[in-house]
Parts: C-alpha cells; sequence; structure tokens
C-alpha cells in the first residue's frame, strides 16, 4: 500500500509550543528596543501566536520584565567580589590590602555591569525600576554584591546603599554607549563656544570609555577612603594585596 503523504503544514501562526522562554525574552528585548515598549498583544503579535497562547508561557507583562532582568544579571561578573571578600573574611589580609582588593573586586564587577546593561537604553531604563523579587538571578547577583561589601566591614544596610550609588552611575554609563557620536558638537554655533570646540576636536574616538574610567575610578575611590575595614592603620607584619588597577587605567 501507498503510503498517504503527510499533508502540507498550513501556513500562518507557529504552533504555540514553538515558544520558549528565551525566545519571549529576547523578542520582548527587541520590541523595546525598537518601539520603546511592548505590550502582551504586541509581544504576541510579534511572536506569531496568539495572546491566550503567550499567557501560556508567562503570567504577565512583569514577568517578563523580570525574566529580560535575569537575562541582563547573568552576564554580571561577581565571581572577583566574593573571592575579595572570602580572602578578608579569612583573615589573610590587611586593611590597606583589603582596600586594593575592594577597588580591583568592585571595579571588576561594575565593568561587567555597564557591559551586562549596554542594551538599548529603553531597556535600561526600564529595568532599572523592576522590582527584584520575581527575578531570582537578579535577586542572586544584588545578594552576592551586598554579602561580599560586608566582609569589608559594612552594614547590610551601607553595602545597599553603596549598591545604589555605584549603579545609579553605571545605568547612565550603559546609556552613554549610545549616545550619538557627534553629541557634543557644537555645530553652526561653534563660533560662540570655542572651548567647546576645542574639547570636542580632541576627544577621540571611545570617548565614552574614558569618561567612564575616569568617572569610576573618582567614584570607587571616594568610596573606599570610606570603608570601615580601612579606617585602622595596616598591620606591619601583612603586605597589601591587590593592585590599584583602575587608577592605572
Amino acid at each position: 500500500m501507498t503510503p498517504t503523504p503527510a499533508s502540507p503544514r498550513n501556513a500562518g501562526r507557529p504552533s504555540a509550543s514553538l515558544l520558549t522562554p528565551d525566545k519571549i525574552t529576547e523578542t520582548a528585548q527587541k520590541l523595546m528596543a525598537t518601539e520603546g515598549d511592548f505590550t502582551m498583544a504586541k509581544l504576541a503579535r510579534a511572536l506569531g501566536v496568539a495572546p491566550s497562547s503567550l499567557y501560556n508561557h508567562v503570567a504577565s507583562r512583569d514577568e517578563v520584565l523580570a525574566a529580560i532582568s535575569d537575562q541582563v544579571a547573568q552576564g554580571i561578573d561577581t565571581q572577583a567580589l566574593q573571592d575579595a571578600a572570602a580572602q578578608v573574611r579569612g583573615g589573610t589580609v590587611s586593611t590597606l590590602g583589603a582596600r586594593a582588593l575592594w577597588l580591583e573586586a568592585t571595579e571588576r564587577w561594575a565593568r561587567s555591569y555597564r557591559q551586562a546593561f549596554s542594551v538599548a537604553p529603553a531597556v535600561v531604563m526600564t529595568l532599572a525600576v523592576t522590582p527584584v523579587r520575581r527575578a531570582p538571578a537578579t535577586l542572586a547577583m544584588y545578594e552576592q554584591v551586598t554579602s561580599a561589601f560586608t566582609a569589608f566591614g559594612m552594614s547590610p544596610r551601607q553595602a545597599l546603599l553603596t549598591v545604589e550609588a555605584i549603579e545609579a552611575f553605571l545605568l547612565g554609563a550603559a546609556t552613554d554607549l549610545h549616545a550619538p557620536v557627534d553629541i557634543f558638537d557644537p555645530g553652526d554655533q561653534a563660533a560662540e563656544h570655542p572651548t567647546m570646540v576645542e574639547a570636542y576636536e580632541t576627544l577621540g574616538g571611545t570617548p565614552q570609555d574614558e569618561a567612564f574610567t575616569i568617572g569610576l575610578s573618582a567614584l570607587l575611590t571616594g568610596l573606599s577612603a570610606a570603608l570601615p575595614a580601612t579606617n585602622s592603620p595596616p598591620s606591619p607584619n601583612k603586605l597589601p594585596t591587590g593592585n590599584l588597577r583602575i587608577m592605572q587605567k
């Protein structure tokens, strides 16, 4: 008997079974990047499914935002901070060495944070006000950083406030990556603004990176001076560890 040929798949919307958490998250991010935001109805259309099918996979827009937050958070490196905290808790580091460790490890976290958030400005601004309680990877990242900061003598409250202070700078720096290259060009008003003209002409090709390094260095150096673990003189029996790499960039 000749087998009956399989009927071709009907054209139209793809099966909802093709939906995956990653596909939903990535599509939502693309909508935010191109259109500034998304609704569940708009997201369903972009995925080629009915809204009811989308709701079979995610309960709400907030859940999608939490998933985007977690996806971004997974690109943030906290390992150096955790390792530095372990050294300090082990009692093998002088107070001066602890300050150097904090500077180096926090810089590494900060740079990875900026890189992870180098997505569309609309995504950055939305995630900046998205609660962490539904985003386990995001919450874990904050726990790791605040816990590490407490090893350097901060209270949990001081640690979280310090994270928030650094984060405010990092979010702005991440958004600045998307600024047009000629944002500071005085244009046809050059004659009235000679200082801006000279500054703009000597900025170079990556002013955002240079500005970020200047700002991060000043911020972390200032914060490190107030570390409780660095307020006493270093032990003469212990040499500083780590290095002030941030000051050399």
